[in-house]
């Protein structure tokens, strides 16, 4: 892997080279192909920027930093690489681990078992909504306007919490809890 450094308005210390050297080999271990890196140093006034950039096959990734001290900056941002690099890494990991459905020979075709810590399906929270009271036809009105689909309200009339929801078939359900 060949590192470039480049001063802005300031000289690169031997120091932050070899820190920076030591901390792009991690870069390196995690995205195996990186070829180059450059490495650009900025002095402000009372800040100490570090702009580093790394080039691999099909992958370019950058990070900017800024502190008081040079060595932070560089070190915060080769850390900000790191984790961009840990991620794509992740991503690819996640597509290439994927069984395409075209692939799989017909021993390997059967269902997927669940994981054995997961005792059910499991429950993801939405958004809390306000029960409003209303009439039926205000609710139909409603519900017009969301992509949601569903409608928790309070009927005007009797005061009950009803449900609203959009069918398959494009009508609309209502369920009415009893008391």
């Amino acid at each position: 892997m060949k590192i470039e450094f480049t001063g802005r308005q300031t000289e690169v210390p031997a120091a932050v080279r070899r820190l920076a050297e030591r901390k792009l080999e991690k870069v390196a271990r995690v995205l195996p192909g990186l070829t180059r890196a450059h490495v650009v140093l900025t002095a402000d006034k009372h800040r100490q920027i570090a702009e580093v950039s790394a080039h691999s096959r099909g992958l370019d990734l950058s990070a900017v930093e800024s502190s008081p001290d040079v060595r932070l900056s560089v070190s915060s941002a080769i850390g900000k690489l790191l984790r961009q690099a840990r991620r794509q890494r992740e991503k690819k990991i996640a597509r290439k681990g994927a069984a395409s459905p075209r692939r799989m020979t017909g021993e390997r075709k059967r269902p997927a078992e669940p994981a054995k810590d997961e005792a059910g399906p499991r429950v993801i929270r939405g958004r809390r909504a306000a029960v409003k009271p209303m009439t039926l036809e205000e609710a139909v009105l409603f519900l017009e306007g969301r992509p949601e689909g569903v409608l928790v309200y309070r009927d005007a009339t009797t005061e009950r919490v009803q449900v609203l929801y959009r069918r398959k078939d494009g009508h609309l359900g209502l369920i009415e809890p009893e008391a």
